[in-house]
């Protein structure tokens, strides 16, 4: 069996054991890991994660992290994870709040990068005067 600990940056969301199958999303696609699986990392995109423990399945809405697999220790960090019954409303949630999140992040990379060039511009005219 597995232990899966997942950590947002501001606390342990919470520790679970007794997992006998974790199934996410990554870079590279969906993907399951049981308690045999070699040790494995992968960056996880916004999705929808399941972990069955004792016979019982628990999803979560999770945002862009990493999991990192080493013997029968999972740990998962993200910015932003929320656990749900409802599959149909978490994923509802993935699409509408994480992906709001990336357009605003890409907006304000966007910005910083028209300040840089602006002071490079700013170097390169100090160079020529």
């Amino acid at each position: 069996m597995m232990e899966v600990t997942l950590i947002l940056p501001q606390r342990i969301y919470g520790k679970y054991s007794e997992i006998s199958k974790l199934s996410a999303e990554g870079l590279e696609g969906h993907f399951t890991l049981l308690p045999a699986h070699i040790d494995y990392v992968s960056v996880l995109v916004p999705g929808i994660m399941q972990i069955n423990a004792n016979n019982k399945e628990l999803f979560f809405a999770v945002d862009h992290g990493t999991l990192v697999k080493i013997g029968s220790a999972v740990q998962i960090s993200c910015r932003n994870a929320i656990e749900g019954d409802d599959i149909g409303k978490l994923s509802q949630l993935v699409e509408e709040k994480f992906k709001e999140i990336d357009d605003m992040e890409k907006k304000a990379r966007n910005a910083l990068l028209g300040l840089e060039y602006s002071v490079i511009r700013g170097f390169a005219k100090l160079g020529k005067e």
